[in-house]
């Protein structure tokens, strides 16, 4: 060291305890420490040895930097803080540390209470959430039974419609609220699982499609590549992420505007696909001030048009945190009166396609495909390539004659028909009954529409159409239903789809626990429509007696409520399961709830029950999902 005094005349005279280091072959020694930090340590050394190894970790890591770290170090020497600060000086590394207790201990404690302020206000939530659900459930369960008198007058009808619009809004609000908590709490996680894209669209598409209609709005879907079918993902969050870019756009475009929503699923590398989901409106559009707080909680642009329409301001908050949870990215563009363009991607693992299945029965086969798109046609025609099914394009009725006639010449044949819903110049009705008198009573003719089926099923069946691929087409959704037209699909085609049959129970018995006497009564009133012997429990407590009073086997199915008096709806659940009898491991107990978390899912299951439903009871919902345990017979 050349000049130890001016070292020592400068740093006596700084105020701050310092310690000046040089670095010898990699290892930091101690030059000079001053009278200030004469107290805490001897040298460096004895300053490490005094923290906790967190601390003196990261004060080693910015000692050893190449260039001084200016990040603030707190540094616990017995009962006081210090804060470390590092600088260059003469070619000599400098720590300077100064006492900051008492402001470190006012910032940990307005830490602390913000952390027990969220808990609170996380808890409060879970609570709410829960007690709004109960009355919620009351009251769309009492409109539903309401609407299914047929003799109430047209104008309470209509109340209770708006009823039902309404509570379904609430309950939107209500979920977006708890979501946003959630997230802020780190709570939500994502639940991967086996997903089919065609299912999973569909889903979409029966919410949107409704709300464009009743915006008098034109909606357009447009599929791009569609490599896999099937993903590894969380299908109620991916759900929620498209309904809320497209409730959105519906919601901010004024009548007559149109909504364009366009999905693709693109090989990314070998076991992983890239999703892009983009959202085009022609709506109202934001301006370049807003979009930089579109994202934000609560924001709300100030606008004559906005301040009408109702909403939360968290729709678009959730949406870009459930996005980046999965590990993808969003990004708008917009412009005042026209419109905005959200863009999603995210990377997801690929699943195995079930299609191949029905593949090798459709092999070699020929079809004959009506369509006055020659996009669609090509579409259509490249996923029956990939079903190795040779296909023949007609945009019209006489080419569909004119090929039906070479077909019969070059002997040979077709094996079905697929035809568009609207085709320009041709009369469907009328012409369609001409095939099937041409080619016969077995020969299948199948519709291809984006619209629901059991609105036009009975016009086009009289027209001659045996059954129905709904678009946007997939190759999974076209095989099942050439297959189910093949010998082996005619003798292993089972009932009708879910939804599209009324379920009967009449010869099951179950047990329906649930302590609210007025939500008993609605679940009694809905459940009882299918047929279904009822027994019920207010109880947990009651319901293990009942059960355990009861033969093997009487009870088909038990539904149970989970917050409950006496005993709730787990520990009921635990200690059927833990009877000494043949049936206590094996009938299906289904959770019925307010209780709506991810986490109250999973101590659902690890309870012993089969599965969960969320109240307010959707009735489809319920009942297939009691449909998958009900179809099994005991032993």
């Amino acid at each position: 060291m050349e000049h130890p005094r001016e070292i020592e005349g400068f740093w006596e005279g700084a105020g701050l305890p310092a310690l000046v280091l040089t670095d010898q072959d990699g290892v930091w020694d101690t030059v000079y420490c001053n009278t200030a930090a004469r107290p805490l340590c001897r040298d460096y050394a004895h300053l490490l040895a005094q923290l906790q190894p967190e601390e003196a970790a990261a004060l080693e890591r910015a000692v050893g930097a190449s260039v001084a770290d200016p990040t603030l170090l707190f540094c616990h020497v017995e009962r006081e803080v210090y804060s470390a600060v590092l600088m260059d000086w003469s070619g000599y590394r400098v720590c300077l540390l100064q006492k900051v207790s008492e402001y470190y201990q006012n910032n940990q404690r307005a830490l602390d209470e913000a952390i027990m302020a969220n808990k609170a206000k996380t808890s409060f939530l879970s609570e709410m959430s829960h007690d709004i659900r109960t009355p919620m459930g009351a009251i769309i369960g009492m409109t539903e039974i309401a609407l299914a008198q047929g003799d109430a007058p047209p104008r309470v009808k209509e109340c209770l419609n708006k009823i039902k619009v309404a509570s379904g809004h609430m309950m939107s609000l209500l979920n977006e609220v708890l979501d946003m908590s959630r997230i802020e709490s780190g709570r939500v996680s994502i639940q991967a699982e086996e997903i089919n894209i065609a299912d999973l669209l569909h889903e979409i598409l029966i919410v949107a499609l409704p709300q464009a209609d009743a915006g008098q709005l034109h909606f357009h879907l447009e599929t791009g590549s569609l490599d896999k079918e099937r993903i590894w993902a969380d299908g109620v969050r991916l759900k929620q992420v498209c309904l809320n870019l497209l409730s959105n756009a519906i919601k901010y475009t004024p009548a007559g505007g149109q909504v364009e929503f366009y999905f693709d699923m693109v090989t990314e590398s070998a076991g992983r696909v890239r999703m892009t989901v983009r959202v085009t409106d022609t709506g109202i559009g934001m301006s370049r001030e807003f979009l930089t707080k579109v994202f934000q909680p609560f924001e709300r642009e100030e606008k004559s048009t906005v301040n009408k329409i109702q909403g939360t301001g968290l729709g678009m908050t959730i949406t870009k945190n459930l996005v980046e949870l999965m590990g993808g990215s969003i990004r708008v563009t917009s412009e005042p009166g026209k419109g905005s363009c959200f863009t999603v991607e995210i990377p997801f693992p690929a699943a195995d396609d079930a299609w191949d299945d029905h593949a090798n029965q459709l092999s070699g086969k020929r079809v004959l495909l009506l369509s006055g798109s020659e996009k669609a046609a090509a579409n259509a025609c490249r996923m029956l390539s990939d079903l190795h099914v040779e296909a023949d394009w007609a945009k019209d009725a006489q080419d569909v004659v004119d090929h039906i006639n070479d077909a019969l010449f070059a002997d040979q044949e077709y094996f079905a028909l697929l035809t568009a819903e609207q085709v320009p110049g041709v009369d469907l009705m009328a012409f369609l009954p001409e095939v099937r008198q041409r080619m016969g009573q077995d020969f299948p003719i199948l519709l291809l529409s984006e619209n629901d089926w059991s609105q036009t099923e009975y016009m086009f069946t009289r027209a001659g159409v045996d059954g129905f691929i709904p678009l946007p087409l997939f190759r999974s959704r076209l095989a099942e239903g050439l297959y189910a037209y093949t010998p082996e699909g005619r003798v292993q085609q089972g009932p009708l789809p879910l939804g599209s049959q009324r379920r009967d129970f009449s010869r099951r018995h179950i047990l329906l626990v649930e302590d609210n006497e007025l939500n008993r009564e609605i679940a009694l009133e809905l459940l009882s429509q299918s047929g279904l012997s009822i027994d019920t429990a207010e109880n947990g407590r009651e319901a293990v007696d009942r059960f355990a009073a009861s033969a093997p086997y009487s009870y088909d199915m038990i539904l149970m409520d989970i917050q409950m008096p006496i005993m709730n709806g787990l520990d009921a659940t635990r200690a059927i399961r833990a009877m000494e009898r043949t049936d206590a491991g094996q009938v299906p107990i289904i959770a019925m709830t307010a209780n709506a978390f991810v986490e109250d899912v999973q101590a659902s299951l690890d309870a012993g029950m089969v599965a969960h439903i969320s109240k307010p009871l959707d009735m489809d919902k319920v009942f297939s999902t009691m449909e998958l345990f009900l179809g099994r017979e005991h032993p």
